[in-house]
């Protein structure tokens, strides 16, 4: 079993990071807009933020939400993910 104080670290560490990739994909999309970088670049920046992302998830931060369930809070990207795919279904 995972020691509690490093389980609570690991959560945060991928937490602090999911938020940085997130903030980098919405700069990635307004410098889109306004023309600095190709759709092709922007596309490409969020698929990689993606990818990386689901192997921070399952790699890191799913095993240790399985031995402290309660450290399983959602973060800001799963929350959106899940109200887009409710509001696609309506």
């Amino acid at each position: 079993m995972l020691y509690r104080e490093a389980a609570v670290r690991i959560s945060q560490t991928v937490m602090m990071i999911a938020r940085e990739l997130e903030e980098s994909t919405g700069q990635m999309i307004h410098y889109q807009k306004e023309g600095k970088v190709t759709e092709e670049q922007a596309g490409t920046h969020l698929h990689k933020v993606n990818v990386i992302l689901e192997i921070l998830y399952t790699e890191l931060l799913d095993p240790v939400i399985a031995e402290y369930p309660d450290l399983g809070s959602r973060c800001s990207i799963c929350e959106r993910c899940e109200e887009g795919s409710e509001n696609s279904s309506e």
